[in-house]
C-alpha cells in the first residue's frame, strides 16, 4: 500500500504510465496518487490525454509501461471485466448520464452490477 505523507491511504495510483494508440504514444510516464476520499478533477486541452489516462485505469488502452494501482492492488495487467468487478466504474464525457439523477446517484448507478460489499458508501468515505 503507497501512502502520503500524510498517513492517508492512496485508493488510485498511476505510476510513471505511458500508453499508446498503435505506435502513436498518448501518455508519457504520467504519476498521480488520489487518496481515499479526495476529489480529483483532471484538466488539460483536448489530447492532452485526460481520457486515455482514465481509459488505462479501466484496461482500455492498456498501459504499455508504468503500474495503476487500485486499493492497493495493482491492477495495470487485469482484464476490463475483472476491474470492473472490483468497483471501478466512469461516467462517460458527453454528459450521458441520467439527468434527473443526482450527481452521487449517477456515479452509484456505475457500481450497479458490482458485488454489493465492493461499492463503498461515500458517506463512509469522507466524500
Amino acid at each position: 500500500m503507497v501512502v502520503t505523507h500524510k498517513m492517508e491511504k492512496v485508493m488510485l495510483s498511476f505510476d510513471n504510465v505511458s500508453a499508446h494508440y498503435g505506435k502513436i504514444q498518448a501518455l508519457h510516464n504520467v504519476s498521480l496518487h488520489i487518496n481515499q476520499g479526495e476529489i480529483v478533477t483532471l484538466i488539460g486541452a483536448n489530447g492532452a490525454g485526460k481520457t486515455t489516462l482514465l481509459g488505462t485505469l479501466c484496461g482500455d488502452p492498456r498501459a504499455s509501461s508504468g503500474r495503476v494501482v487500485f486499493d492497493g492492488k495493482d491492477i495495470t495487467d487485469w482484464q476490463t471485466a475483472k476491474i470492473m468487478r472490483e468497483a471501478v466504474a466512469i461516467v462517460p464525457e458527453g454528459r450521458r448520464v441520467f439527468s434527473r439523477m443526482t450527481v452521487e446517484e449517477n456515479l452509484a448507478m456505475g457500481g450497479f452490477f458490482c458485488r454489493p460489499r465492493s461499492v463503498p458508501d461515500p458517506h463512509q468515505m469522507g466524500v
